[in-house]
């Protein structure tokens, strides 16, 4: 039973990253229009999500330092405090600038609750129970973002602020958390030829890469729904939560698509599913046409993060998985932060549809790469 509990408790964790993101997608039209006097607000709106994706990223390294000297509860709990005070401060501060503080404390919750939770699964785990508990995993983050979306889609309707809200639900789960979670033991450092930072290069260059390419549908897709095809707010969380039950279909059958292929042969399929679904985008003359993609885009997101955190931890020994987790963490939220950056000049140049078609080629050719390395 008790068993059961902590997988639950891992489980609900893993929604916060996904809740830290996409939960206020929907509003990000209405923010614009509601701070329109604010100079280049269409663009400062999408800082509603790259601002604690960047705060992750130059706080999970010092947090993953944290989570190896600490333990890994103590910083756990902490960051779901801060992550309740500065994801709901949206809901009852309404200076746009302050608000942008609030996704930055955000952004430093989550990186604590991240690199810690990585680490424990690591603990609680061997290498096969890893691969069973992260297709849970995947699973429950991809229902978390048909929940998150849809319902900040629909509280979008009724105020730009309400979507705020929902990061009061962590309140919930405490309770569960304190009665189940336990400190794992201390590992002791072992001295190791290899350099694990070496080692770990890939992973987080992968990491990073990624999610630069995939975080461009929750920064850019909103606008090009409402801005360009005509669609209300909510239109964006159905279309998103759609693809959310692909990707929650794909991730519960990871351990027994890892029984079969390899982690350069996944990620291979996942570019191909991927540059498929962003080239139907690039065409898309209508709201219905977007759904057309959200069962490639859907099953890519699927594998991309089981798979890369899958990797990882096959890749890293017990007593550097506070530190390695932070790297990691920080590599996926660097590459989010990165996302509307680099691509902001391809939009202004070619629009989005142009820059969703410049990904999809991307994609298709990163999949040949992975192809021939693969059969090697």
């Amino acid at each position: 039973m008790n068993k059961i509990k902590i997988q639950i408790s891992l489980l609900l964790i893993a929604t916060l990253g996904v809740m830290s993101g996409i939960t206020v997608v929907s509003s990000l039209p209405l923010i614009a229009h509601k701070f329109s006097n604010i100079e280049h607000i269409e663009f400062l709106s999408k800082l509603m999500l790259t601002i604690p994706s960047m705060m992750i990223a130059l706080f999970a390294p010092f947090a993953g330092h944290i989570v190896d000297r600490f333990g890994r509860l103590k910083p756990l709990y902490g960051g779901i405090i801060l992550f309740i005070i500065g994801g709901s401060s949206g809901f009852y501060l309404h200076d746009f600038y302050v608000i942008l503080i609030g996704r930055a404390l955000l952004g430093i919750a989550v990186a604590l609750i991240m690199t810690s939770s990585t680490a424990l699964i690591g603990d609680y785990f061997n290498e096969e129970l890893r691969h069973k508990f992260m297709a849970k995993q995947g699973m429950a983050v991809a229902l978390g973002g048909i929940v998150f979306i849809s319902l900040g889609g629909l509280l979008a309707q009724i105020h730009w602020s309400y979507p705020f809200a929902i990061y009061l639900l962590p309140i919930l789960f405490f309770p569960l958390l304190l009665s189940s979670l336990y400190e794992p033991k201390k590992h002791s450092e072992l001295d190791e030829d290899l350099n694990v930072s070496t080692k770990l290069f890939p992973v987080y260059l992968t990491a990073f890469f990624v999610m630069v390419l995939f975080y461009m549908l929750p920064t850019q897709l909103p606008y090009l729904i409402v801005n360009t095809l005509g669609g209300k707010p909510q239109t964006v969380g159905f279309v998103i939560a759609t693809a959310m039950i692909f990707n929650a279909l794909t991730s519960i059958q990871y351990a027994k698509i890892k029984a079969k292929f390899s982690y350069i042969q996944i990620y291979m399929a996942t570019f191909i599913l991927f540059g498929t679904g962003v080239f139907i985008v690039s065409e898309a003359k209508s709201i219905t046409e977007l759904f057309f993609a959200t069962a490639p885009l859907g099953m890519a997101f699927g594998l991309l993060l089981v798979n890369t955190s899958a990797w990882f931890l096959s890749q890293v020994p017990p007593h550097k998985r506070g530190k390695a987790s932070g790297m990691l963490t920080s590599s996926f939220f660097l590459g989010q932060f990165s996302s509307p950056l680099l691509f902001e000049p391809i939009v202004l140049a070619y629009g989005i549809q142009g820059l969703f078609f410049i990904v999809s080629l991307v994609s298709f050719f990163t999949a040949f790469v992975l192809f021939v390395k693969s059969y090697k």
